[in-house]
């Protein structure tokens, strides 16, 4: 990642009456600095081209890609800062079709785009008017829109300079991209980083450079969103600070944070913070108590943040400064989850499902899984091992990467090893390794094995229940003594992993016919979490939607009711892997725009998708709803890992009573039960 150091102007709008003038303030200083240069920094680009790349203006650009596990390990890393990014993309990508963009006009052709520091495309957002635009400019996921192989251009121009760029139609280097005009502002990150930009591209802009200024400052108002989201995503669980000159510019991008740890002392400082405090840089404030730098004690700030959340109150500074303080405190776990992300103006962000996704991502609105996630945040970081649960297709691979990503080990490797998928004779060595010559046909300078790869990372054991009896022995003293023998070598070797093991089998009644160790099963239970499959999801119409979203390619679709209904009702047994295929062929399909019933492949199109369309059975409204029943019920499930007959026993009620009570709560389709 390239490092940057951020030195800016306060966004203070001092004088500023109302938003928009406050826009017009941000626009004028983060779009062109204190006085507009655009001369300058255009000039500086174009010579960095001729000089510098040797590029012709005359030719086509030719972006490098980056793709396959080059691409998915740049946004592992940058996880945290596509998933804020994302969610502001999408409210600011609803804003210019409301706002800027006049339907049928050439100004609907724009794309929005979120690139990394290197001006790698991360996220890309379309209108169907300008997707083939973006195809043919090669503004994709993994495409690099840098300097050195698209020329002066907005994001590749931006994450050079640090600052944000508008490159307007003749400013482009190359003159086939010379009708676009680009508006793009950065993002840093707590440590004064840069983490990328956020980019704005008219395919067909016929208006002046003058005119795209209210472009620029919503640019780097959304950019400046990003920042605090990532902020206070990154210190959730401190005191975070929220400061300004005047009250009512909280809840706007022009507030200061500030991240403060239990004992009051200063964790982490957003870029306009050191300027509002007068202080050089980030790490002159890092460490500082609160009180050497406000008039006011931790005692106090904390009995403030309990007795007074979100309130602004006044507060003193330096010599004569003063200014107003809103405090958020650290959010619990469980309702930190419920919550999810929201950006500044309440709109929760479209997350995406990749396999990239976060912890919050993958739970969405279902109560299941937002208390998957409260238990894996509390113990992914512990020396406890975790064992996924679940149907195959509920996506155990992708929340495992998940927890892996969240976790103090994200730095380092995130290793899978399917034991289903590896003859029983090659798991050994596959997981241990070997020296050279260990067997006949063993590779001249030997392999470490997976176990060795994931060192200070995580080891994911795909279907562990598949695992042959003979090799669970050197699985357990792995766990147990951390450390490996290869085969064919004497010498242990000392390693540092944590691991994450998952199966779809009953590994309990596995243990009870002898198939599975009894104390190789507990040590991979340190926790369990089941997976719901997604036809007991209650959050099964907002997945099919962010699904069908992702599918096309980031752009919501239409999907007509009678369709709505039959994807909605479905039973799924090939779970979310199923519905991502199903999606993507039907979307293949609706050429039209919207996702009729002719578009759906195989048993959805025939309407052998369960009985809830034909209408519900009088039982199914006998009884108003009870949460303290629903809530039971959930927790019984849970314990007993979705299984349906040992519910019903646990709770004293019979199978069908079980299932008449899961449809009326909404956490089961009413399909024919068969188990």
């Amino acid at each position: 990642m390239v490092h940057a150091t951020r030195n800016v102007p306060p966004l203070a709008a001092s004088g500023a009456g109302d938003g928009e003038e406050a826009a017009e303030i941000l626009s004028a200083r983060a779009l062109h600095g204190a006085k507009p240069r655009r001369t300058g920094y255009i000039d500086a680009a174009w010579q960095r081209c001729t000089e510098m790349y040797r590029l012709d203006p005359g030719g086509r650009p030719v972006p490098e890609h980056i793709g396959g596990t080059a691409l998915k390990h740049r946004r592992e890393a940058l996880a945290l800062f596509e998933l804020v990014g994302w969610g502001e993309m999408r409210r600011l990508f609803e804003q210019l079709n409301q706002q800027i963009v006049q339907p049928n006009s050439v100004s609907a052709r724009f794309a929005l785009m979120l690139v990394d520091a290197e001006a790698t495309i991360l996220e890309v957002l379309t209108n169907p008017a300008s997707t083939s635009d973006a195809h043919e400019a090669h503004m994709r996921p993994g495409f690099l829109w840098d300097e050195r192989h698209v020329g002066a251009n907005g994001p590749g121009t931006c994450v050079h300079d640090g600052r944000a760029r508008l490159v307007h139609r003749e400013d482009h280097f190359f003159c086939c991209n010379r009708e676009m005009s680009c508006s793009a502002a950065p993002i840093w990150n707590a440590e004064g980083e840069l983490l990328g930009a956020l980019d704005i591209s008219f395919f067909d802009c016929k208006d002046s450079r003058a005119s795209q200024a209210a472009t620029g400052a919503l640019v780097a108002m959304s950019a400046r969103i990003i920042e605090q989201l990532h902020f206070a995503q990154q210190y959730r669980e401190a005191l975070v600070m929220h400061f300004h000159e005047q009250p009512e510019f909280f809840g706007l991008p022009y507030e200061s944070l500030l991240a403060v740890d239990e004992a009051g002392r200063v964790l982490a400082a957003d870029g306009t913070v050191t300027n509002r405090l007068g202080f050089s840089s980030r790490s002159a404030l890092v460490g500082r108590s609160i009180s050497d730098l406000f008039d006011i004690t931790p005692e106090r700030l904390f009995a403030y943040a309990e007795t007074q959340p979100m309130a602004a109150w006044p507060l003193a500074y330096g010599q004569n400064g003063h200014g107003f303080v809103s405090l958020r405190a650290a959010t619990p776990p469980r309702l930190r989850g419920a919550r999810g992300l929201r950006s500044p103006g309440g709109v929760r962000p479209a997350v995406p499902l990749r396999q990239n996704a976060t912890l919050l991502a993958l739970a969405g609105e279902d109560p299941v899984m937002l208390k998957n996630v409260w238990r894996a945040e509390r113990v992914m970081n512990k020396d406890i091992h975790v064992l996924l649960l679940g149907e195959t297709g509920t996506g155990k691979d992708t929340f495992a990467r998940a927890i892996h990503a969240a976790s103090d080990r994200r730095e380092g490797p995130f290793i899978v090893m399917s034991c289903a998928a590896i003859p029983e004779a090659l798991i050994e060595s596959e997981l241990f390794g070997y020296e050279a010559g260990a067997f006949t046909g063993a590779r001249a300078g030997g392999m470490r094995g997976k176990a060795l790869a994931a060192h200070h990372g995580t080891l994911f054991l795909d279907e562990i229940g598949d695992m042959p009896l003979s090799i669970q022995a050197r699985l357990l003293r792995l766990l147990e003594e951390k450390e490996i023998v290869p085969l064919g070598s004497a010498t242990p070797i000392p390693v540092d992993i944590r691991v994450i093991s998952a199966t779809h089998e009953d590994l309990e009644a596995q243990v009870a016919r002898g198939d599975f160790r009894m104390d190789l099963f507990y040590r991979l239970n340190g926790m369990s979490l089941t997976l719901p499959a997604l036809r007991f999801r209650a959050d099964r119409a907002a997945l099919i939607e962010r699904v069908a979203c992702e599918e096309n390619g980031g752009v919501p679709i239409a999907i007509a009711p009678a369709a709505r209904e039959i994807l909605s009702f479905y039973a799924w047994p090939g779970n979310i892997r199923e519905l991502r295929n199903a999606l993507r062929t039907a979307i293949a399909f609706a050429e039209s725009g919207t996702l009729e019933v002719s578009h759906l492949p195989g048993a959805l199109a025939r309407g052998s998708w369960g009985a809830q369309a034909r209408g519900r059975g009088p039982e199914d409204h006998a009884e108003p709803a009870n949460p303290t029943e629903h809530a039971l019920i959930l927790s019984e499930l849970e314990r007993q890992h979705w299984r349906i007959t040992s519910t019903a026993n646990a709770l004293g009620i019979s199978r069908n009573t079980l299932y008449r009570k899961l449809r009326r709560y909404g956490l089961l389709p009413p399909v024919t039960p068969e188990n």
